[in-house]
């Protein structure tokens, strides 16, 4: 699959959003590896209140989300995702200044609040706007294009960091606070009934509730799997391969660009080929690979500190090129069965749902890193986290009877 029929499948309206979402993912990019990096070596917080402070945002994330993806069905995106924007964009220039652990515990407050009026609601205006047929292939791509400004922010930031220099750490900041303001300026010229609220159609239900989402048991199945699955992922990769790099290891902070520009990049070059993989498998068979995978790349992690130091920082690059494998099988796969399991008049309260994933793998994979390296148990943590990263396939199993039982009943 060519980069040109990606763009042939994309109207008008949803190549803004992607666009949206790669442009501010540069921003992101630039400051995702170094948040714990910053607060200890720039403000002088521990690593423990480091983690925790990030599993505390990741609380925020699950409490906001459950009423901004109700707000999101009632109001519709537009809405929602407006004032989202701004309060991010504020939490990223503030987070530039902190000063205290109160302050560091509001701006992150702000910028995971905030959070949860964004990227599920872009995932809400995404699905609406591409054919049920083409979405495992749009979800794939945006997620290509997303790792693209990471990769892009992960760079830049490789080149801008200077050991010591707090002004280099608060340019990033700034950055990535005007990004979300170019996001804005695009999602404001975006128009139709994607962005409006859940209009009914025959036979459906005037509005929707979180009741609804409950009775159906493939798709809370699949959060729960999804959370269990990130844990051992994203949430601990986030706020661990950076400590593990750079103070287990003693690798230097500039070795993070490098380490995630790895990853991202095997995402932009990689991504067609696993679309065009995954056509031949279903989606049950594809969760239980990505588990898999992600494990394997532990492996790579369990290994780095027996090398010698270069050799360390490149088992560490190879950790996270299989791990974006799994990534490339997770992004087309999970929002698309989400999706597709999903009625109209609760798409908003799905996606806020699926987002859980990441923020209450946010708690526990930092909170688990945090513990663990407070008490210098870094080996420890990653057998942890190579062990943990098989337990979501039970799950995917029962949910893939639940879904087959769910269909043979139908007439």
């Amino acid at each position: 699959m060519l980069f040109k029929e990606f763009t042939t499948l994309l109207n008008p309206q949803s190549r803004k959003i992607v666009f949206g979402i790669c442009l501010n993912a540069i921003g992101g990019g630039m400051t995702l590896s170094l948040l714990l990096v910053y607060l200890h070596d720039m403000r002088g917080f521990s690593n423990t209140f480091g983690g925790l402070l990030l599993a505390y945002a990741s609380i925020v994330s699950i409490v906001a989300s459950t009423p901004l993806g109700a707000l999101v069905d009632r109001f519709g995106p537009r809405k929602v995702i407006i004032p989202g924007l701004l309060a991010a964009s504020g939490g990223a220039f503030s987070l530039s200044i902190v000063d205290t652990h109160f302050e560091a515990i509001l701006a992150l407050t702000v910028i995971n609040a905030a959070g949860q009026a964004i990227w599920p609601t872009q995932m809400v205006i995404l699905t609406r706007l591409t054919p049920e047929k083409d979405r495992q292939k749009i979800f794939g791509f945006n997620f290509m294009l997303l790792n693209l400004g990471l990769g892009i922010g992960g760079l830049i930031s490789s080149l801008l960091i200077r050991e010591g220099d707090l002004q280099s750490f608060q340019l990033m900041y700034w950055i990535d606070g005007a990004t979300f303001l170019l996001y804005l300026s695009i999602v404001l010229t975006m128009r139709g009934p994607a962005m409006k609220r859940y209009v009914k159609q025959e036979h459906e239900p005037e509005q929707g509730s979180y009741r609804d989402l409950l009775a159906n048991k493939p798709l809370v199945l699949l959060g729960l799997s999804g959370i269990i699955l990130f844990t051992f992922g994203y949430g601990s990769i986030t706020a661990g391969v950076p400590l593990f790099a750079t103070q287990y290891l003693d690798l230097s902070p500039n070795w993070l660009g490098i380490i995630f520009g790895v990853n991202t990049l095997a995402i932009v070059l990689f991504q067609p080929l696993v679309l065009r993989t995954l056509e031949r498998f279903s989606k049950y068979t594809a969760l239980i690979s990505i588990a898999v995978i992600w494990a394997l790349s532990w492996l790579f992690v369990g290994i780095s500190p027996y090398l010698p130091l270069i050799a360390s920082g490149i088992a560490i690059c190879v950790s996270q090129l299989i791990f974006a494998f799994g990534e490339m099988v997770q992004a087309p796969t999970i929002p698309t069965l989400a999706n597709e399991l999903s009625p109209e008049h609760i798409r908003g309260r799905t996606n806020a749902w699926m987002s859980l994933q990441w923020s209450v793998s946010g708690v526990l994979g930092p909170a688990i890193t945090g513990l663990l390296f407070g008490a210098h148990l870094e080996m420890v943590w990653v057998a942890t986290m190579f062990i943990g990263s098989f337990i979501a396939i039970p799950l995917f199993i029962a949910m893939k009877k639940l879904a087959q039982s769910d269909i043979a009943k139908k007439p």
